[in-house]
């Protein structure tokens, strides 16, 4: 039987806030579902954040984070992408987005599918226009969830425009039911792809690219609300990094807090308040909780297809959403904590096979084009860095790396073993100093107690490493990748 993939990709999707993660208050029955019949892998790393960025690292297969032209940037004639590598395969190929940044011209990053579905409004999608008579009354000072930078901040003109832009859609596209949210009408084409692909046969690869659970956070009711008056909050650590009950906060009651639908980049008690981001919080939980309800329908789709018997579905995130875990919200500057850099990473084996597994292995975003190319019985791609990670799955190896490395816009590199997590600021900001930090895993969760004063050779070693590792991605010939074995005696247990 010909197999087929699904690669669900999700956009700022928290780790913390999913059941097979960890999370035991948020409702994510479909994933969770998933994961019981899949093989959850507990260590999987972005390898160059952010969106485009990890978008390549997923199509190339290959590092880029050390090269400021393969970062947020367009894609290179000359890169040779996951749907390249199909088109003579007799797979037919797909990509369904509401993703606004793989849209925006000239970037390329819907080259090579057979069939390319975007859908709009997402976001700050610039696509209803301002003398659309559906959304010219839209007003930012008239939605109380958006709440302006001061006048005299340099960034207020463009969160004006994002924020107008984002309610002429919201306009247009009113999220107030379920059905009529970007993510619900993405996974509705998803769903329509599949019925006619249904009819006309033959193995597929789809790639369903969800900018869901991204900001704004504005989920329709009951998803809302779902969570204001729960009493946990996951993110308060003690001293140690272990995760407590919110203490002091406890007695704050929430529903009573504004809701904030979305913020700019910023340290918390800047742009919103200490009770205000307890509050987003339980807005996000919702958004989370909407994402997982609207990937139960593509789900039963499959069922109802009989494609559960001969699909690969593989779920994923680009990054991660930090929420105030180290005193700011969102991607504020290159900083690549546990929040930003760790994704989930499920894979489901046709009729379940293999199901029901965790694996401890450090996987990363190049993985990905290597292992989509073994589910689908291709050849192996000889010229990408990532591993496939198919052995794993079936239970054939126990890793395919000991470390994992990782950076952000060229001024933050980082490496990250099973027992570290060593960061290391690469440029220099006068206006905010950073130094080397070091941090024991996996007691540490959120990177709260950094201990590089007390490890000082281990932290000299992980750099030494990463240095190492980032001059053979220079080289350009993934055989020239340090040797794994350097490391093991940071890595054993």
């Amino acid at each position: 039987m010909t197999n087929n993939v699904i690669v669900i990709a999700c956009n700022g999707l928290h780790l913390g806030f999913l059941g097979p993660y960890g999370n035991g208050w948020i409702e994510t029955p479909h994933l969770d579902r998933l994961a019981s019949e899949g093989v959850v892998f507990d260590h999987h790393f972005a390898e160059n954040l952010t969106t485009l960025p990890t978008h390549r690292s997923w199509w190339t297969g290959r590092y880029g984070f050390p090269e400021p032209e393969e970062g947020w940037t367009p894609l290179r004639h000359d890169e040779l992408l996951l749907p390249d590598r199909l088109h003579a395969s007799g797979v037919r190929s797909a990509l369904i987005a509401d993703n606004p940044y793989l849209r925006e011209p000239g970037n390329g990053y819907g080259r090579g599918f057979d069939d390319v579905v975007w859908v709009r409004g997402a976001g700050y999608d610039p696509f209803v226009s301002a003398d659309d008579p559906r959304a010219r009354r839209v007003r930012v000072d008239q939605e109380p969830g958006l709440r302006l930078p001061p006048a005299e901040d340099p960034d207020r003109a463009r969160w004006m425009d994002r924020w107008t832009q984002f309610l002429r859609n919201r306009a247009v596209f009113p999220n107030d039911k379920v059905e009529t949210t970007n993510v619900a009408r993405t996974v509705r084409s998803a769903v329509e792809w599949l019925e006619r692909q249904a009819r006309d046969g033959g193995p597929f690869f789809l790639w369903l690219d969800l900018f869901s659970p991204h900001g704004p956070w504005d989920p329709p009711q009951p998803f809302r609300d779902q969570y204001a008056s729960y009493e946990p909050d996951e993110f308060e650590a003690g001293e140690e990094g272990d995760l407590v009950d919110e203490g002091e906060d406890a007695d704050i009651d929430l529903e009573e807090v504004p809701v904030l639908i979305d913020v700019p980049p910023g340290p918390v008690g800047d742009v919103l308040s200490e009770e205000e981001l307890l509050r987003l919080r339980r807005t996000y939980a919702g958004s989370v909780s909407l994402l997982d309800d609207r990937l139960g329908v593509l789900f039963d789709t499959l069922q109802r297809l009989g494609r559960l018997d001969d699909t690969w579905i593989i779920f994923t995130a680009d990054q991660g959403e930090p929420l105030g875990e180290h005193g700011y919200v969102r991607r504020y500057r290159p900083w690549l904590h546990e929040e930003l850099v760790h994704t989930p990473f499920m894979v489901r084996a046709p009729k379940g096979q293999w199901g029901g597994k965790r694996h401890r292995a450090l996987v990363q975003t190049v993985d990905l084009l290597p292992t989509v190319l073994s589910a689908l019985g291709r050849p192996a791609a000889e010229d990408v860095h990532g591993h496939d990670l198919l052995p794993l799955v079936r239970g054939d190896r126990a890793k395919v790396r000991d470390y994992a490395c990782m950076g952000m816009d060229v001024e933050e590199y980082a490496i990250r073993t099973l027992l570290w997590h060593f960061i290391l600021p690469i440029e220099v900001d006068p206006d905010e100093p950073r130094r080397p930090q070091l941090y024991r895993k996996p007691e540490d969760r959120w990177e709260q107690d950094d201990v590089i004063e007390r490890n000082v050779e281990v932290a000299e070693h992980l750099e030494l490493q990463l240095r190492r590792f980032v001059d053979a991605v220079r080289g350009g010939d993934p055989r020239d990748l340090p040797s794994l074995r350097d490391i093991a005696r940071f890595t054993a247990e």
